[in-house]
This record gives C-alpha cells, structure tokens and sequence, in this order.
C-alpha cells in the first residue's frame, strides 16, 4: 500500500475537518448570542447539501444531484486557509475569488485528484451551469434560513450588530425600508439572487411570509 497515499488522505481530512471548529464570522459580527453553540463552517456545508437534496426531492430537477453535492462539499475549503470572509470585510468579489483559488489549492495539493475537484470549485464560482447555479443558490438560502431561526429565537437583533453591519450603506438602507429583523435584512439583501428561480423565490417568499402563520 502506497503510504504517501494514505497520508494524503489523512492529512486533507484534518484540515477539512478543522471547519468543524471554526464559527461562521458572519454570525459573529451580527453577534449572535452565545447561550448556545454558534454555527460552524462544517454545519454550514452540511446544511446547504440538505437543502440541496430537499429541494431536489420535492421537484422535478434536470440536475446532476452528486456534482452538486460534491461542489457544496468543496466550495468553502478555501476557508481553511484564508479564513471566512464576509460581504462586509471591505473586500471585493473578485479579490475574494483570487484569494480563494490560492488557499483552495493550497489545501488540495496533495490529492491526486486536485484538478478535478479545482474544476469543480470553478464551476461553482463561475454559475454558468445549472449544477453551479443550483449550488449556488442553496448556499444563500441556508444563510437565510439560519439567520430566520437566530432572529426567531430571539438570539439577534439589529439593535446589537457590529459596527462594520450597522454603519453599512446597504443595510441602513434595507432598514430605512422596513426591516425589523436580522431576517429581514438577510431576506432582503438576497431576495434578488432567486429572481429567476421560480423554486428558490417560492421558498424565500415562505420563509418570509407564511412559515410562521
């Protein structure tokens, strides 16, 4: 047996498996309350890979379920070694995207199957196919149904957020037009990304609207 191998493999699942320990930075900014345990980067790639495969269960999807399965596992390795960033980090998209691909690389190095699963991630990133599209759109909904159950449950308020959240132009914004919830502000900033999506539009407009009725 080939002991390079073996180790190749113990090695990416202790650094894959190291997002099982690191909080999502957003909740932090948005200062979630610590009477209970604060989601993980792990429980985040878990949950988008349900919703996934909720989503593709209850309608008739033309889409390779694994491939998106598989890009939702991969797409956030890139914050093993560049850490979580967030929409109000002052960094650009396309920077975030070069950073990623750097620390991605960086962490899938020694599997032989690297360019394989890079492709993949750049699939994901691009949202030109519909696996990438359908991933993608899973990924701002598990956000947004996370943020529903921490304002639901009393564990945030717009009242508490950080600094760089509260001095932000497009949350004063969101705001001013009549937020009153963590949701309401992750609703709002996201809703435009499902436009096309009848799915994904039905979904949020629920989760807005009639969840708790």
């Amino acid at each position: 047996m080939d002991k390079q191998k073996l180790m190749n493999i113990l090695n990416y699942y202790y650094e894959a498996a190291s997002l099982k320990e690191v909080e999502r930075t957003g909740w932090q900014y948005w200062n979630v309350s610590r009477d209970k345990r604060i989601e993980s980067i792990a429980e985040h790639i878990y949950g988008t890979q349900q919703l996934a495969m909720a989503i593709f269960s209850e309608f008739d999807l033309k889409l390779d379920i694994f491939k998106v399965i598989t890009m939702l596992s991969l797409h956030e390795t890139e914050e093993i070694n560049m850490g979580d960033k967030t929409p109000f980090d002052n960094i650009s998209e396309v920077e975030k995207l070069q950073l990623g691909k750097v620390a991605v690389a960086k962490t899938l190095s020694n599997l032989n199957k690297k360019n394989f699963y890079l492709d993949l991630i750049d699939e994901f990133n691009s949202r030109k196919t519909p696996e990438a599209q359908f991933a993608y759109l899973c990924d701002k909904l598990e956000c947004d149904l996370q943020a529903k159950q921490y304002s639901d449950t009393k564990r945030c308020s717009l009242t508490s957020v950080s600094p760089n959240i509260s001095n932000d132009t497009r949350v004063k914004e969101i705001i001013a037009k009549g937020a009153k919830s963590v949701a309401d502000v992750f609703i709002a900033y996201d809703e435009n990304k499902y436009a096309e999506s009848e799915i994904f539009t039905a979904l949020i407009h629920y989760l807005k609207n009639d969840r708790n009725e």
